[in-house]
């Protein structure tokens, strides 16, 4: 049985990469200024940080989009026994892999693809879980860092995306 819930580490694991922007832009400052001297240091450093906020504010925003769809939420997975459990606010639902309808994955292109990523939002993902009932769960990389469940290929439905914000 192996159990998820957010933790400090799938916080880190799914936000690290804009620490190398962070740097990036860091760094973009002191190199302007030594190629292209001094006067202009204070637009150098308006620019690094400008450029540094056009990819933190996308990231946020959907780092707060997973952590407050799958906050609290605890997510079991019995290999053997090929049963999914979900405690949601207080609530357990528990379903047997047979009970799945669809899963559709939503990962962005290089995420989907196995490739360099490019932007820091690339490592994010989501799954939504349809039941045959109709019911469904989103489960996020902030809940589950790599949803890839032993289930019939048929059942799983892959769609890539450039920003991967989960929808109502």
């Amino acid at each position: 049985m192996f159990t998820y819930k957010i933790s400090f580490e799938h916080h880190f694991k799914n936000s690290w990469p804009i620490l190398i922007y962070l740097i990036g832009s860091f760094i973009l400052p002191f190199y302007m200024k030594n190629r292209f001297g001094s006067g202009d240091t204070w637009i150098f450093v308006q620019l690094s940080a400008a450029l540094f906020l056009l990819f933190f504010v996308p990231l946020l925003i959907l780092h707060i989009n997973y952590y407050s769809r799958n906050k609290g939420d605890i997510f079991f997975y019995d290999p053997i026994g090929q049963r999914i459990t979900i405690n949601r606010k207080g609530e357990s639902v528990s379903f047997s892999f047979s009970d799945i309808e669809l899963i559709k994955r939503f990962k962005s292109y290089p995420l989907a693809e196995n490739r360099m990523q490019w932007f820091p939002w690339d490592s994010y993902n989501y799954s939504v879980i349809r039941l045959k009932g109709g019911q469904e769960f989103i489960v996020t990389s902030l809940l589950v860092p790599n949803m890839d469940l032993p289930i019939e290929s048929r059942k799983i439905k892959l769609k890539k995306t450039f920003y991967p914000i989960t929808h109502a």
